[in-house]
């Protein structure tokens, strides 16, 4: 059996402050949501947090929102972030979303709930005045993620994985702990005697995620013992090739696209000529953009819809359409195509 390899907790913070200034997470002055579900992983980032206010600078709120999916558990663990919160000093907004009762076709729950997580903690983050989101992925989420969309075929943007730094509208987007490995924020957990709470749906093999966490992962590291390191690490180097010089051209094309389209609207038109006058590498980032642009999710594109556009793109037929996922559609007209939502109800 091995031993348990531990680390001090000042090589922990240590660890973790590198990340921030190694990803240009925080700033001096920034006012910071923390999103804390009271689980080990949200909990041990707002310990650590806590600990970074006076060195960085930075002010806290604690966010918390019942999804109401495990009844009284669920309420309960709540009650414990509240409880945590106030033994912190710290300001807690609690909200409660029945997220089964919220009707979204083709979502299924766990989708429900991360949108709707999201939007309280935007509206949560505004109201409170907070420039910066935290949130407590680890690196083992990530490693998780990348392997679950490098098993369903998702392109190289999805297989990136989870962003450490990302922006939701004005609000600056962080995970802290995605360079921590979960066994070292349990180990400090249990030095600092800091209480959390279980969620029981997280040993549950029903869901994907839970099977890769709890039975592909365990095995590739018979093979390889770093293999979330590796694929965190992999993760990063998409990242960085994701703003490469094909996808800055892209963005570039699409802001111009964009320019010519009503603003706000749903229905994008691109001329045909203008696609495959770029090389494959831009239109393959070009449609991505557009299907996001037009309301689709980046994260349900495969490498076969890239290869059915591009056909279709190439094709010589007119007036034809192709299906995307998320209610979005391609039209082609005699010049150009048209990205736009499908017509309610129909399949």
């Amino acid at each position: 059996m091995t031993q348990k390899k531990q680390i001090s907790q000042g090589t922990f913070l240590k660890r973790i402050k590198d990340t921030i200034k190694h990803y240009d997470m925080l700033h001096k002055g920034d006012k910071v949501l923390v999103a804390v579900s009271g689980g080990p992983d949200s909990v041990c980032l707002l310990r650590v947090l806590k600990e970074f206010v006076r060195p960085l600078g930075i002010d806290l709120v604690v966010a918390n929102m019942d999804h109401c999916i495990r009844g009284k558990e669920s309420a309960k663990d709540s009650d414990f972030v509240k409880d945590l919160s106030e033994k912190l000093g710290l300001k807690c907004v609690l909200a409660k979303v029945d997220v089964k009762a919220v009707s979204r076709k083709n979502m299924s729950l766990e989708e429900k709930a991360r949108m709707e997580r999201y939007k309280f903690l935007a509206k949560t983050a505004k109201n409170n005045g907070c420039s910066v989101m935290a949130t407590g992925h680890t690196m083992d989420d990530q490693a998780e993620t990348v392997m679950m969309r490098i098993v369903k075929g998702g392109s190289p943007r999805s297989v990136a994985g989870i962003p450490p730094v990302r922006y939701e509208k004005d609000i600056k987007v962080i995970r802290p702990l995605i360079r921590t490995e979960k066994k070292y924020i349990l180990d400090f957990l249990e030095k600092e005697k800091a209480e959390f709470v279980e969620d029981k749906t997280n040993k549950d093999p029903k869901y994907f995620r839970n099977k890769v966490r709890l039975q592909v992962l365990p095995y590739i590291e018979k093979i390889n013992p770093q293999i979330k390191r590796t694929l965190v690490n992999f993760a990063d180097a998409l990242n960085d090739d994701l703003g490469s010089p094909a996808t800055q051209g892209a963005e570039v094309f699409v802001s111009q696209i964009m320019e010519k389209n009503t603003a706000r609207s749903r229905k994008i038109k691109v001329r045909i000529r203008d696609l495959l006058l770029q090389p494959a590498s831009i239109r393959k980032a070009v449609f991505k953009e557009l299907f996001v642009k037009a309301g689709g999710n980046v994260k349900k594109l495969t490498h076969r819809h890239w290869m059915d556009m591009d056909y279709f793109l190439r094709s010589s037929r007119k007036s034809s359409s192709i299906d995307l996922p998320g209610e979005v559609m391609a039209e082609r007209t005699a010049d150009e195509i048209v990205f736009k939502k499908r017509a309610s109800g129909k399949k």
